[in-house]
């Protein structure tokens, strides 16, 4: 019984009436002493609508049940009634405004059961229960300094809409009821940990403390490693990242996401008057007894604050051999960081777990025989008989001037918590040809990469050969649950066979997802690694400057195990999936294998200044058994299209020093036999006349960086379709 649409926007609340004053009463004397809701039930002709006996006095909430159960319809068809019968529109709680909120107090809103959901320059727009009330039209038009426009919605529903905007206290107490008792005992805060005041609002929501307590609790019983408290659109988002994948966990309101983060806050020693800056802090909690490390991050957005806590255990520092990885690459590591001095490298994305490699390994270094120091930004965990510095560049202490510092503390194992830029990198060289073995961390894609890294960072390759002691290379795969993983056979899915071709495996388990993986289909996270570690052939492929595909298949040859075969193995054993695999080689910027010399896909040349974007792009070439060529700059891919001849496609990055991107498209387009070559242009340039000039030079399709890889594969996709 639908009488006008159930869903209303703000061009609907302008079309809304603008009072109620105009509507006229029902004027039958027999119904004078009748609630207005059974004249409308009488006028709207509802079944048994006679048989209603509601006086003027009954509660309004009473009036609508008495309705619904005696016609015998529900409350958003009553409602539609309703609004029928005053030439109202239903209102659609879904859609708030925030600021529409802000305009009115909640006393008023309150005592008038009266839900702003939106406003204009001259209106506001309230969803009420009772239409018939000219005091509220009245009184709340004065308050706001606006013309009022009703919509229509059940009382219930308006009543839980306004505790849910007004009186989130009550609302966290109904979400709570449902937490176990023993909750606030399970998560307690270490003394010292929380600021000497609160704030009265703090002091005051006493359910505030619980729901905090009652999320670290869950990130922890669900093994998060991130905790993720950010405004939505008109609500607050509560998510964890579980085994590198982020999970929603729950919707609170506005109110109370900013009292969680200011509760936060507090734990963390961080101002909670300040919300205008970025702010890092620690707080330290014991969840059913066990310790663990949160470190807090606050940003600013437009109008809250995001919260971002990592979750640390510091109860627990594995060693290499519990952390998952199979017993000859354990051997390979250890015997890498059994010198003295030289460097050793672990490498990878962000959250691919090297901080973890790395302190697994300094705990098997006897750190109460050796004098071992890092520096660190941030100190994800403290570990006992080593010290570690904080990088703090508001008081100078960066990366350098503490690594210069480290230097005059006879040291005997030196700790970087990342190589950023040329200075560090050199200190490290330094201290590695000085005696000293230093342990870092470094963003590049796979092993063979370190060396190139290096490079670009100011180290001579004579002198990499020197202290390079190893490079490790690791992600991190999710393994299936062992609850309800399923045998995967015949008949395959599109995906697997996909897949399948690809790699080149078959699978033998899929994942499905039950009650104890939370319907995810994994539970658990396991490294996946390859290890280059240095040979004279391998010394003698790097000084003469053989490029990462050339080091890449010595070290193959010489024991390596790559990334994706390490990854194919733990498919093999049943240990993950092949849709694990594509997410995290593929998608992390990992290299697949070459394809075989005697496979016919197309020959591409990527030429890109920048070695990370370069390897991106030729990753998601390789996945579709494309050939790649790559040059560095734009002299080296006029070189590589001199010796090669005609490339099947081309990708350039535009903006390329000496040669420029424009200049090599030049020259491809002014050879004939080149015409068919497919150029895709890379370009920064954010102007949307550069797409055009860029087309008119010879491009056959403009992508701007940063590079969306899902529209940049269908592109190729579509390309080698039709070539084919």
């Amino acid at each position: 019984m639908n009488y006008l649409p159930t869903s209303v926007g703000p061009d609907d609340w302008a079309m809304a009436a603008d009072s109620v004053s105009s509507v006229a009463s029902p004027v039958d004397l027999d119904r004078r002493r009748l609630h207005w809701m059974a004249s409308v039930a009488l006028d709207a002709q509802l079944p048994n609508a006679t048989a209603i006996r509601l006086e003027s006095r009954v509660a309004l909430a009473d009036a609508w049940e008495i309705t619904q159960e005696t016609c015998g319809i529900s409350a958003s068809e009553l409602a539609d009634v309703v609004a029928a019968r005053f030439h109202l529109r239903r209102a659609d709680l879904s859609v708030v405004d925030p600021a529409a909120a802000s305009l009115l107090p909640s006393a008023i809103a309150l005592k008038f059961g009266a839900l702003p959901l939106g406003r204009g320059s001259r209106w506001i727009a309230l969803a009420v229960s009772d239409p018939t009330d000219p005091q509220l039209v009245q009184e709340i038009g004065f308050v706001a300094g606006l013309k009022v426009r009703l919509l229509v919605a059940p009382p219930r529903e308006v009543r839980a809409a306004l505790e849910f905007s007004y009186r989130p206290d009550r609302l966290i107490s109904s979400i709570l009821q449902d937490v176990e008792p023993a909750l606030e005992a399970a998560v307690e805060f270490t003394p010292g940990a929380e600021a000497e005041s609160l704030t009265f609002e703090e002091v005051e929501a006493e359910p505030i403390v619980r729901l905090t307590s009652s999320i670290l609790h869950l990130a922890v019983e669900q093994g998060a490693s991130d905790i993720h408290i950010q405004p939505g659109t008109g609500i607050g988002l509560v998510r964890f990242r579980v085994d590198g994948v982020l999970r929603h966990v729950m919707r609170i309101p506005l109110p109370v996401m900013t009292r969680v983060i200011s509760r936060i806050k507090v734990l963390g020693r961080l101002d909670i008057t300040d919300r205008l800056r970025p702010q890092d802090g620690r707080a330290t909690v014991r969840v059913r007894g066990r310790p663990f490390e949160m470190r807090i991050s606050t940003v600013p957005t437009r109008r809250h604050e995001k919260a971002v806590i990592r979750v640390l255990d510091t109860a627990n520092t594995p060693d290499l051999e519990n952390l998952g990885i199979p017993g000859p690459e354990v051997a390979r590591i250890r015997q890498a960081l059994s010198f003295r001095d030289g460097l050793f490298v672990v490498t990878g994305p962000t959250g691919s777990g090297k901080t973890t490699t790395l302190h697994a390994a300094i705990t098997e270094m006897s750190p109460g025989e050796r004098n071992i120091v890092s520096v660190e930004d941030p100190v994800e965990r403290e570990l006992p008989d080593l010290t570690q510095l904080q990088v703090e560049e508001a008081q100078g202490l960066t990366f350098p001037v503490a690594l210069r510092a480290i230097l005059r503390q006879d040291p005997d194992v030196i700790v970087i918590g990342e190589i950023r830029d040329a200075e560090t990198a050199s200190i490290a060289a330094r201290a590695s040809l000085a005696g000293h073995l230093v342990l870092a961390t470094l963003h590049t894609n796979d092993a063979a990469g370190v060396i190139g890294r290096l490079e670009e960072l100011g180290i001579e390759r004579s002198v990499i050969v020197d202290i390079l002691r190893g490079c490790l290379a690791q992600r991190l795969v999710r393994i299936v649950c062992s609850k309800c993983a399923e045998p995967a056979a015949f008949p395959w899915s599109a995906t697997e066979e996909r897949m399948m071709r690809t790699f080149n495996v078959r699978p033998r388990v899929r994942a499905t997802g039950c009650v104890d993986c939370l319907g995810e289909g994994y539970s658990g996270r396991v490294p996946i690694m390859e290890l280059l570690t240095p040979s004279e052939a391998l010394a003698d492929e790097v000084l003469a400057d053989s490029g990462p595909r050339a080091l890449r298949r010595r070290a193959e040859a010489e024991g390596m195990v790559s990334l994706q075969a390490a990854a194919l193995a733990r498919v093999v054993a049943g240990e993950t999936t092949l849709e694990e695999v594509e997410r995290v080689i593929c998608r992390n910027g990992a290299m697949p294998e070459d394809p075989d010399e005697g496979t016919a896909g197309p020959t591409v040349l990527v030429s890109h200044r920048d070695p990370v974007d370069r390897a991106f792009v030729r990753t998601l070439l390789q996945s579709f058994g494309c050939r790649v060529d790559e040059a560095t700059g734009g002299p080296a891919a006029l070189e590589r299209i001199h010796e090669h001849g005609r490339y099947e496609m081309i990708v350039l990055d535009l903006s390329m020093s000496e040669v420029d991107g424009r200049d090599i498209l030049r020259t491809v387009r002014s050879d004939a036999g080149s015409q068919s070559t497919h150029v895709i242009a890379l370009t920064g340039d954010e102007q949307p006349e550069s797409e055009t000039q860029f087309l008119r030079a010879g491009a056959d399709e403009v992508f701007r960086m940063p590079l969306d890889p899902e529209r940049f594969l269908s592109r190729i996709e579509s390309v080698l379709r039709r070539r084919r």
